[in-house]
């Protein structure tokens, strides 16, 4: 509950413009969030998070994979720049989605690890509010 409290503060702060894409009403980040990542992140990470779904073999970001050992920032840029990893094939997001969306789809991967995931996240300093990518 933390969690979604820390995002609604900081979409607040962030306001509704910003980032790419359209501003959207930020209503529930938990609803928002799920129906981001199912419209842009789903195709290639599977609905459930699992990865490896089609030929572009995207990683597991649920609690099969290992996304739980990088930091917010590291999620966030990601998604806004494309992938994590050098080479990474992943099509950069940030100008199709607003800054509430990716916060919203940052904070939804989180649901889908394991409460044991979230606390090594957490202990590491993963968890730290990142500043929005423009």
């Amino acid at each position: 509950m933390g969690a979604w409290l820390g995002v609604a503060l900081l979409l607040a702060v962030a306001g509704c413009g910003g980032g790419g894409g359209q501003s959207t009403e930020l209503g529930d980040p938990a609803t928002l969030g799920q129906r981001t990542f199912a419209q842009w992140c789903a195709p290639c990470h599977g609905v459930e998070g699992e990865g490896n779904i089609n030929a572009l073999e995207a990683p597991a970001l649920n609690d099969a994979g290992d996304s739980y050992l990088l930091t917010d920032a590291e999620i966030l840029d990601g998604i806004v720049k494309g992938g994590t990893q050098e080479g990474s094939g992943m099509q950069p997001l940030g100008e199709f989605l607003t800054i509430e969306q990716q916060m919203a789809s940052l904070y939804f991967v989180h649901t889908l690890w394991s409460d044991e995931q979230r606390a090594t996240h957490e202990a590491a300093g993963g968890h730290t509010p990142p500043t929005p990518v423009p």
